[in-house]
């Protein structure tokens, strides 16, 4: 005869062993585009401006907002997005100044971006926190952004276009 205590070990053991396995489990799948949010997320906030580079490709695009945008390559033209070089001097330079940094993407959605007739292009709607702490000051951006992240010809994705939207 058995005892009480172990006729629920049982059940919940055979339980355990019905639902890890065959056609019925859930497999946790993560997507590259998310991998590739998160690595941009650890090179913010480690100031590593190689784990970001790596986040990047030479065709790289940050819209701005119209009240951000200016000359920022020095050739006359007010500039509505810049490119892969300022991107990277705009965050060596927070990286160098900071203390600390604190930079959170929220949001998970993902979608087959329409702007792109390949239909491999993801793009990826987040809310945006990044506090940069300063030496005797600090300085807090949260708005919303949308990503734009692509696989390049090995098949190692990159964000490709950053849009800053209004801030919140």
């Amino acid at each position: 005869m058995r005892r009480l205590t172990e006729v629920p070990l049982i059940s919940i053991s055979s339980l355990l062993i019905i639902s890890g396995c065959g056609p019925g489990s859930q497999e946790i799948v993560i997507e590259p585009w998310e991998t590739l949010l998160a690595d941009l997320e650890y090179a913010w906030t480690a100031m590593d401006i190689s784990a970001l580079e790596n986040c990047l490709r030479n065709d790289f695009m940050h819209h701005l907002q119209e009240e951000d945008w200016a000359d920022y390559n020095g050739d006359g033209i007010i500039d509505e997005y810049w490119g892969l070089e300022i991107e990277l001097d705009f965050a060596e330079s927070a990286f160098t100044q900071a203390d600390s940094i604190y930079f959170s993407l929220s949001g998970g959605d993902s979608f087959t971006w329409s702007g792109d007739s390949t239909g491999q292009s993801m793009e990826m709607p987040r809310v945006l926190t990044r506090e940069i702490f300063f030496p005797g000051d600090t300085t807090l951006e949260v708005r919303p952004v949308i990503f734009i992240c692509r696989p390049d010809t090995q098949g190692k994705w990159y964000i490709w276009q950053w849009f800053d939207l209004e801030e919140q």
